[in-house]
């Protein structure tokens, strides 16, 4: 618990250790005021409330995070305060819930903010509506717990973000220069850009982008000649030692002077003095990369940009297009979801018993929703929810205190919420422990009943969701098989006429809605090949291949992502980053590594930072292809259809 409590540094963190007493007291607090008062249902809802908002809303700089809550909040306090819902309109709560739960399944395409929102949401619905929590109680008392709880977690984010409001923000930028693989930079200029930050992350992020472009550029160099290869490892890894020291000082709040292993030349150290006019174009971009890094965390400008909101209609716009279709793999998930928890919800409606309530729960657990166009693994899902469910509900009618299971459940999701952000698995197993735990104290029946009825109910959804999970293959253009080369092509395919088409800038007007119309194609075909580590995983393909696979599908993702977002910039600003687009396709081609592209010195930070990631991106993207496809199959076959528009049409 300790180390929990710990910055990276290993001093004490106030901040965490102050926001840890207060979840402890205040869950103390309602625990025994909820006994005392006979207010425990109220008490456990605005626990929930408050663990789902956290888990929502949360992960990005506090301004980012205020912002969601603003809208978020009060639509979930309306759902968790509507728990009694079904017994008076069951045909609105069916309803509802299939809404959300379609609703959530197709959020993924508009980003991970919006998939760990969607998917939130749809818990709290199914887990409010499903177990019925405070039944006996008055609107007002459910209202009034739903708000309390949402309330909390509002000044538990405020409490722990106001002394360092850009804390997370500076340490997503930081981690550019510490990890290494496609969609960091992405997932850094979207902190950046969501919150109030300071200008000097913007060029950090612009520095940051250009190292890892170079960087990527001496490894590919590095696979190709051999006889370079060890020179070129060397400095790479001098460099990731300065980028790591560097990393520190930017996630530091204030900036005295950087260490001396921060100031370090890596190509001087490796080369010696006499030795940099042999030095690769790519290692000069590494030298440029860390030296602007320094520049912006010594001079630290304090000027805020405005937050940048994007264009959600045009966003809303594309998704819409690109994925409300039987093609769409995301489609076809969401809708399997759908009939699924629809069929689930009919059960569970017209069953009269409360250990009913974890019946939509597993189903969601065994359907996966989070991963695109799977059922792989569904049957080991099924048996270990299936037990599991078992196995608590007879410890908490055996176990002495089992009462205090609940609000140590509620403790441990409270102080662990990245843990539920991150993995929705957890999310949906801690909602599960809390409902088993809940309703067994609530019947008062022997263990064996207790656990029969659990499983029992657990088992009904969870055939429910093998059922109708394995039909929609029937029904909808879906394959058990996964296509992972054709899949693969297309995705190339589709993400180059994006790229082809940012680049007509250069050639006149019109750009915009080419753009627009190539971003259909590209966001539906990078959606499915994200759903393919999903359907590789227990099939027995090799670990390699999965990872080739996934590593390929984040590149082209957030290489699509890149140049979409490049789309939206000034025509000027496009215009810099078009040798970035031609060294772009070439890597995709197949054809030699590039150089790493110039910018002019009036361009902005974000505008450099996408050129630089979506290069980066490439390289990855390619690297992963060799993998795939074996870097001595010829390209040709395809390659071609990136210069001949006629042959990109995606079905």
């Amino acid at each position: 618990m300790r180390t929990l409590l710990d910055t990276e540094a290993g001093a004490p963190d106030i901040r965490r250790q102050q926001y840890a007493t207060v979840v402890l007291l205040t869950v103390s607090a309602a625990t025994g005021l909820g006994w005392a008062f006979d207010l425990a249902a109220p008490a456990l809802l605005a626990g929930l409330t408050a663990v789902f908002t956290l888990v929502g809303a949360g992960g990005q700089s506090l301004r980012a995070d205020l912002r969601r809550l603003r809208w978020f909040a009060p639509a979930l306090v309306l759902v968790m305060a509507g728990g009694p819902l079904p017994a008076s309109l069951p045909w609105v709560a069916g309803l509802l819930v299939a809404a959300v739960v379609f609703g959530a399944g197709m959020l993924p395409a508009l980003g991970q903010h919006y998939r760990v929102l969607g998917q939130t949401f749809a818990a709290a619905t199914i887990t409010s509506i499903t177990t019925g929590l405070g039944a006996n109680q008055p609107t007002h008392t459910l209202l009034g717990a739903a708000v309390l709880g949402s309330l909390f977690a509002v000044c538990l984010r405020i409490t722990t973000g106001r002394s360092d409001p850009t804390r997370t923000t500076r340490a997503a930028v930081a981690r550019t220069l510490t990890e290494w693989g496609p969609g960091i930079v992405e997932q850094a200029a979207t902190a950046w850009r969501g919150g109030n930050s300071a200008v000097w992350l913007g060029r950090v992020l612009a520095g940051a982008a250009r190292y890892r472009a170079a960087r990527e550029i001496l490894l590919a160099q590095a696979r190709r000649d051999r006889t370079e290869a060890e020179l070129l490892h060397r400095i790479v890894d001098e460099a990731d030692t300065v980028a790591a020291e560097l990393a520190r000082a930017v996630r530091a709040s204030a900036c005295t002077g950087l260490p001396p292993l921060a100031r370090l030349d890596p190509l001087r150290s490796v080369l010696g003095e006499n030795s940099r006019q042999a030095v690769p174009a790519a290692a000069r971009g590494i030298d440029e990369g860390l030296e602007r890094i320094r520049a912006a965390v010594i001079e630290r400008d304090g000027t805020t940009v405005p937050a940048v909101r994007d264009d959600h209609r045009q966003g809303w716009h594309v998704a819409v297009r690109a994925h409300l279709s039987p093609r769409s793999s995301l489609f076809r998930h969401a809708l399997r979801c759908t009939l699924a928890v629809g069929a689930g919800m009919a059960i569970a409606l017209a069953m009269d018993d409360p250990s009913v309530s974890t019946l939509l729960l597993s189903l969601y657990v065994v359907l996966q929703p989070a991963a695109r166009d799977s059922m792989t693994g569904a049957l080991e899902r099924t048996g270990g929810v299936v037990l599991g469910v078992a196995a608590l509900a007879v410890l908490v009618a055996l176990l002495p205190g089992a009462f205090l299971l609940v609000p140590l459940a509620v403790t441990v999701m409270l102080l662990r919420v990245d843990w539920l952000r991150a993995d929705y698995r957890t999310l949906l197993g801690a909602l599960i422990t809390v409902t088993v735990a809940d309703q067994t104290l609530m019947l008062q029946r022997s263990p064996a009943d207790v656990a029969i009825g659990f499983a029992a109910n657990t088992a009904i959804g969870a055939a429910i969701a093998l059922v109708v999970g394995y039909l929609g293959y029937l029904v909808l253009p879906g394959s058990l098989v996964p296509d992972v080369r054709g899949t693969l092509r297309a995705t190339v395919r589709a993400v180059a006429w994006l790229l082809r088409s940012v680049r007509t800038t250069e050639h006149g007007s019109g750009a915009g809605l080419v753009s627009q119309s190539a971003s259909i194609p590209a966001l539906r075909r990078t959606q499915d090949l994200l759903g393919m580590p999903a359907l590789l995983d227990g099939t027995g393909a090799d670990s390699e291949d999965e990872h080739s696979t996934r590593l390929a599908a984040v590149a082209l993702d957030s290489l699509r992502q890149d140049v979409a977002t490049l789309a939206l910039r000034p025509e000027t600003e496009r215009a810099t980053a078009v040798p970035a687009l031609h060294a772009a396709s070439d890597v995709l081609a197949g054809h030699t590594v590039p150089e790493i592209p110039g910018m002019r010195g009036d361009s902005s930070p974000e505008t450099e930072s996408l050129a630089s990631a979506l290069l980066e991106n490439a390289l990855h993207a390619r690297t992963a292809i060799d993998a795939i496809f074996g870097p001595d199959e010829p390209w040709k076959s395809y390659t071609l259809s990136l210069v001949r528009t006629q042959h990109l049409r995606i079905r």
